[in-house]
């Protein structure tokens, strides 16, 4: 086309000039040269089309004047006109015809340019056929996608091999390691493992309800049959509703995601020190609530025997004593079975859990602490709260790291008594758990940072157990704050979903 349209211009251009001067017709031959204007878009940029207007007037000037000479009749006059206005109004509009597809041209290869090379899998992909059994499906009234799922569990995944992909960038060649296009096109139904099924599904409910996006994480496979996690967004042009043109993207955030569980092992053997690191600290209080129930089985052992060497044997205080010694057996278990959960490695457990029952638990496990710092704990439970949803040794690791620095902040406290309270409610659908101390409290401008790792208000401190604390309670969906009382102290509190918000 570039070499032919000169050439094919130029012998218009002679064709239209012979026949304008050499016949004697009375209409505007001239005009014809808009077709010479036109055919240049296909070779001329905007300059040349400029010289290639200016000289069809020209050659309409020339002709005007080889025909009519200095005769200047009305007639032919007003025809030379006509086609002199003709021409200068197609070049003009040629002109911009021309910067028009020029600017187009060049966003066309910007656009190209991004879409090959940047770091972002990027898929062009035509969902004409689904939208089509989308649009079946609803005018034959089946409006209800998870109905739908139900009866024809397989639609989804039969609809993903009636997507077509229309062009893929380099870096999606790459990342699942493809070597053309076409071998990604065919690979793609098997790309998408059975475990994305339930994404295709989510993916179908938003095409089903019109929406112009959609993003999940999920998985998929590549050519060699490595696994990849994978963040996927679709966007739609709303100017293309027939879903003939849909933008795909596929971010790798596989490194990301171990990243991520790495970091959360980290946390959780920091978690499992700063247990080990609490017991150490309340080995007094534990060796009581253990040597309590021993003693009290020696007592009744030592009763039974009295019972049963008198002369007359009283044997229903023997088994009463006993009974006692078994009850007594079973506490201490409870005991030590509950500080082996603590001291444990273990993966968090989640499971439905009472918090009333755990804050009476703690604060008998806790009350030798609270007698070496001479402070006094008065416990406030609301009546019938619901139950709590999470790991429950993980939630008494914060309640005892909350105490503990409670008494540990008391300590400074003189000529005043050692106040820590314990309360518990439910406030609009949320447990609310709250330790309240009488020591010194906190700047309130500090209050942000209380929760930040390695930041300390202790002379030998590390700054970790509150940031332990703060991620323990946001896995659980829960959060804690900090607050200055006026009169003196510091309240931190708790809040947790309940079991039915959990559900």
């Amino acid at each position: 086309m570039s070499v032919f349209s000169p050439i094919a211009a130029l012998s218009l251009a002679l064709i239209i000039f012979a026949i304008d001067t050499l016949t004697p017709f009375d209409v505007a031959i001239a005009v014809l040269y808009v077709v010479v204007v036109l055919l240049s878009l296909n070779f001329a940029d905007r300059r040349a089309l400029l010289l290639v207007g200016a000289g069809c007037m020209a050659l309409t000037l020339l002709s005007f004047l080889l025909s009519h000479g200095t005769g200047f009749e009305s007639g032919p006059v007003a025809r030379c006109l006509v086609s002199l206005a003709a021409i200068c109004i197609t070049t003009l509009l040629a002109v911009k015809v021309k910067s028009a597809i020029s600017i187009l041209g060049e966003s066309e290869r910007r656009y190209r340019h991004i879409f090959r090379g940047t770091g972002v899998a990027i898929l062009e992909m035509d969902f004409s056929i689904v939208a089509a059994a989308i649009a079946a499906l609803k005018a034959a009234g089946r409006d209800d996608v998870d109905a739908l799922r139900a009866e024809e569990p397989g639609f989804a995944r039969r609809m993903l091999g009636l997507i077509r992909v229309v062009d893929a960038n380099d870096t999606t060649l790459k990342m699942f390691g493809a070597a053309s296009v076409e071998d990604f096109r065919r690979a793609l139904p098997r790309l998408v493992p059975r475990d994305m099924d339930a994404s295709l599904w989510r993916m179908l409910a938003s095409l089903w309800s019109g929406s112009m996006s959609y993003e999940a994480e999920s998985l998929m496979e590549t050519l060699d049959g490595r696994r990849l996690d994978i963040l996927f967004t679709m966007a739609i042009p709303p100017e293309r509703p027939g879903l003939d043109q849909v933008l795909v993207t596929i971010m790798d955030v596989t490194a990301r995601r171990k990243a991520e569980d790495a970091l959360h092992h980290a946390q959780a053997e920091l978690a499992h020190v700063t247990r080990v690191a609490t017991l150490g600290e309340l080995t007094a209080s534990i060796a009581h609530e253990v040597n309590q129930p021993l003693a009290a089985i020696v007592t009744n052992g030592e009763a039974g025997l009295r019972w049963l060497g008198r002369p007359q044997p009283e044997l229903t205080e023997g088994l009463t004593s006993l009974q006692s010694m078994i009850d007594d057996a079973k506490r201490a278990s409870a005991v030590i079975r509950r500080l082996r959960a603590l001291s444990s490695k273990s993966a968090p457990q989640q499971a439905s859990f009472g918090l009333d029952e755990l804050i009476t638990e703690t604060a008998t496990l806790m009350r030798r602490e609270l007698e070496r710092h001479q402070a006094r704990l008065s416990v406030e439970l609301d009546e019938a709260l619901p139950a709590v949803v999470g790991d429950r040794v993980q939630i008494q690791q914060v309640l005892i790291n909350l105490l503990v620095n409670a008494c540990q902040a008391m300590d400074a406290v003189q000529g005043r008594a050692r106040e820590l309270r314990i309360g518990c409610s439910l406030v609009d659908g949320t447990l609310e758990m709250t330790v309240t101390d009488s020591g010194p409290g906190f700047d309130p401008e500090t209050a942000s940072n209380l929760f930040n790792a390695f930041y300390t208000t202790k002379a030998n401190g590390m700054g970790m157990g509150l940031s332990i604390c703060r991620s323990i309670l946001e896995a659980h969906g829960g959060r804690i704050r900090a607050s200055a009382q006026p009169e003196g102290g510091a309240t931190f509190t708790v809040s947790l979903p309940s079991h039915k918000d959990a559900a």
